[in-house]
C-alpha cells in the first residue's frame, strides 16, 4: 500500500476494525490468512471493505511450464474429450484485471471477490487504486516459465470516448442468460413497449427489480463525470413524443428520396408489428426447445 493512501483510507474508514499490511509479495496468501483469522468470528460482518493501492495490470499473457504439459497428460480425472486432451494445456496464470504483488505475483480481481465472499458479510465494497492497462510483458511475474501465450492486443479507448459510452449487460460476469427471459424482453416490459422513458442510470435497477424472482440479473458500465448522464433517458428522452400520445409520423424513404411516396406510421401499426415480432420469437424458442429435446433423446439412444 502507498503510505499516504493508507493514512487517508484509515481516516475515511473511521469506525471499521482495520487491518493494514504493506509491501505484500503474495496477495492471495495474505487474503487467505485474513480469511482464516476471521472466518471463526462469532459476530456477523456487516460491511467488509477491501482497499488496494499499488501496481495493477490487465494481464494478457498466459505462461505455462513443462509440468503443466505433464499434468495434462497424466490427469485421468479431467473430464475432457480426446481432442481436448491432445490440444489443451491448463495454466494457473491469472488473466484479466489483476493486482500485482511486490515481487510480481498476480492476483485476479475475480478471485479476490470469491475469497471475500467466504467471510459471509452482508455487504462488500472494494476500492482499487491501481492501473488497469494491458500488460503483455512476461518479465513482471516472478519465476520465468518455459513458454508464453500472448493474447490479442486490447486497444485502449480514450477517456473522452469512454465518457460517451454506456454498456448494458444482460447477464452478470460468468453467468448465462435464458432465451425465454432475455434482457431484450425485460427491457421491452419495463419500458412499456418503449413508451416509458427511463433514466439510463436507473435502467438496470428497474430491470433487476422486475427480475427479482428469477435467477437472472443485469448490470451496466458507465463512466460518470458530474451529471453527464443524469438527463439521459432510454430508449429516448421525454422531450420526444410519448408513443401513446404521438400523432402519426411521416417519414421519407431516404434511400430513394426522389419521387418516393410518403409513409404514414400510426401507433396501431407499430403495436401490430411488435406483436408479430414477439410471436416469431416465441415460435423460435419453442422450435429450439424441441430440437434440444430431440437431440437429447438421440444422444441417450446412442
Amino acid at each position: 500500500m502507498v503510505p499516504e493512501d493508507g493514512v487517508m483510507m484509515t481516516k475515511m474508514l473511521n469506525g471499521y476494525e482495520i487491518e493494514q499490511v504493506k509491501n505484500i509479495n503474495d496477495i492471495l496468501k495474505q487474503v487467505d490468512d485474513f480469511n482464516s483469522k476471521h472466518k471463526s468470528d462469532d459476530f456477523e460482518i456487516g460491511r467488509l471493505h477491501f482497499h488496494f493501492s499499488g501496481h495493477g495490470v490487465h494481464n494478457a499473457t498466459i505462461c505455462f511450464k513443462e509440468e503443466d504439459e505433464k499434468k495434462k497428460e497424466t490427469d485421468s480425472s479431467a473430464k475432457v474429450n480426446e481432442v481436448d486432451k491432445s490440444k489443451s494445456i491448463q495454466s494457473n496464470t491469472p488473466v484479466g484485471e489483476c493486482m500485482v504483488g511486490s515481487t510480481g505475483e498476480l492476483f485476479s480481481i475475480h478471485d479476490l471477490k470469491h475469497k471475500l465472499l467466504k467471510l459471509g458479510s452482508v455487504y462488500i465494497t472494494i476500492t482499487l487504486d491501481c492501473c488497469r492497462s494491458v500488460s503483455r510483458n512476461s518479465e513482471v511475474r516472478g519465476p520465468k516459465p518455459e513458454q508464453y501465450v500472448k493474447l490479442r492486443t486490447k486497444e485502449p479507448i480514450s477517456l473522452k470516448d469512454q465518457e460517451k459510452i454506456v454498456v448494458l449487460y444482460g447477464s452478470l460476469d460468468g453467468h448465462l442468460i435464458l432465451d425465454s427471459q432475455s434482457f431484450t424482453r425485460e427491457l421491452y416490459k419495463v419500458t412499456n413497449h418503449g413508451k416509458t422513458k427511463i433514466p439510463v442510470l436507473d435502467l438496470t435497477s428497474k430491470v433487476n427489480e422486475s427480475w427479482k424472482d428469477t435467477s437472472q440479473r443485469c448490470t451496466d458500465s458507465i463512466v460518470k463525470v458530474g451529471d453527464n448522464w443524469k438527463h439521459f433517458y432510454w430508449p429516448s428522452n421525454p422531450e420526444s413524443p410519448v408513443l401513446e400520445d404521438a400523432k402519426p409520423v411521416r417519414r421519407e424513404n431516404h434511400v430513394a428520396k426522389q419521387n418516393s411516396p410518403e409513409i404514414t406510421i400510426t401507433p396501431a401499426h407499430l403495436e401490430a408489428l411488435e406483436e408479430r415480432m414477439l410471436l416469431r420469437m416465441d415460435e423460435k424458442i419453442e422450435k429450439n426447445k424441441k430440437d434440444t429435446e430431440e437431440l437429447s433423446q438421440e444422444l441417450r439412444m446412442r
